[in-house]
């Protein structure tokens, strides 16, 4: 059995790991807690600053030895001080500018906590949750019938990408931002539950590289007891 705590950006992806995410891992005797990071006495997720991650990764990393850690944080608007990012800005590709963010983020962080390299795996979506959406456009209109006039553009904007995740990360193009226009207004927590869940984990990583290998790494983790 392998246990896993997935530290998340807010609560649309605290939905996620818990009702897209979880159940498959699950079947594969891999179980998955969905964290957030508290904000203030009343608040969680969101905010991301270095000092708050970096002090809620040692906390969570100290808690048991058994676990492994991960995050679900986006990449479009990661603060400029986030560990990684500043070695990550030659990187035009956003999975390669991930991946390379991935590999400071895991740097600083065993600096900081100490514990070994292997039970810390960073996952930096590229470049928000919202991509995973495009994978599949039809559910849209399936989950909101007033947006089937916009699906034609929907389309248009995922085929003018190689991917998803390479739906840009300008203020107005990032792909939540696409989805400002829509009529009634996208809202991120309630139409990203309802369209993650129609479009389901197998597609989405169809679709999405980046977010399917860090599953695959997932998947392959040994129970840290066996190598403990």
């Amino acid at each position: 059995m392998i246990n896993a705590i997935i530290v998340c950006e807010g609560q649309i992806e605290e939905y996620f790991v818990n009702r897209v995410l979880g159940p498959p891992l699950a079947v594969r005797d891999i179980f998955v807690q969905p964290r957030l990071i508290a904000t203030s006495k009343r608040a969680s997720g969101g905010a991301l600053n270095e000092q708050r991650v970096l002090r809620f990764l040692r906390n969570t990393l100290r808690e048991r030895r058994d676990i492994y850690v991960t995050t679900f944080f986006d990449l479009y608007a990661l603060p400029s001080n986030f560990p990684g990012l500043s070695e990550a800005t030659a990187q035009a590709d956003p999975l390669d500018r991930s991946a390379a963010i991935e590999a400071g983020f895991h740097a600083r962080v065993i600096q900081e906590v100490g514990c070994r390299q292997d039970r810390f795996l960073p996952h930096i979506q590229p470049y928000e949750f919202e991509s995973l959406l495009f994978s599949d456009i039809a559910q849209f209109a399936k989950v909101q019938s007033a947006w089937k006039g916009f699906i034609g553009q929907l389309k248009a904007i995922r085929q003018s990408v190689s991917s998803p995740e390479h739906i840009n990360d300008g203020h107005d193009t990032h792909p939540s931002a696409r989805l400002r226009h829509l009529r009634p207004p996208y809202k991120k927590v309630r139409h990203g539950q309802a369209i993650s869940s129609r479009i389901g984990l197998d597609r989405i990583r169809a679709e999405c590289r980046h977010f399917d290998k860090w599953l695959t790494r997932m998947e392959s983790l040994p129970p840290l007891r066996q190598i403990e």
